[in-house]
């Protein structure tokens, strides 16, 4: 297992600091439940491209997907996906911003047992967790481990 060493997260655009040249996605949409399948679609399919393994790129979706639900009900107006390769961790960070929501329309299942659990999941998967909250939004950056791969990421 790789050793994990804090990566300071940088204010405004709150891109981690990467090793110069590491490939990395970007997707911003609206702050809406509904959408949160299309982070986990692209994560999925952009992971794919750069060749991780069927376990991590599961693990990474999910986290995806746990960061986006997240973002979706209790964040503001966007959220961001970004994702960055390293030679030995993906940095995924999920950011909401914009102005925050008055109100947000209840879960769709409603089911108690379906919230709050999150980020647990994340911390159990992740190397690393780092929670940011501040007038722009929240932005949440988690890093799995996965293993280098010989070949040329795109």
């Amino acid at each position: 297992m790789s050793s994990y060493t804090a990566l300071p997260v940088l204010t405004g655009p709150r891109i981690p600091v990467m090793p110069h040249g590491c490939p990395r996605a970007e997707l911003t949409l609206p702050a809406q439940e509904a959408l949160v399948g299309c982070l986990r679609a692209t994560a999925a399919d952009v992971l794919t491209r750069w060749r991780l393994s069927d376990d991590e790129r599961d693990a990474a979706v999910l986290i995806v997907g746990e960061l986006g639900a997240n973002a979706a009900t209790h964040g503001r107006s966007e959220m961001s996906l970004r994702m960055i390769r390293g030679p030995e961790t993906l940095c995924i960070v999920v950011s909401d911003h914009g102005e925050p929501s008055l109100s947000r329309p209840p879960s769709v299942t409603g089911d108690p047992d379906e919230c709050g659990r999150g980020l647990d999941i994340v911390r159990a998967l992740a190397i690393g967790v780092d929670l940011r909250h501040d007038s722009h939004g929240t932005s949440v950056v988690a890093w799995l481990a996965v293993k280098t791969t010989s070949q040329r990421v795109v």
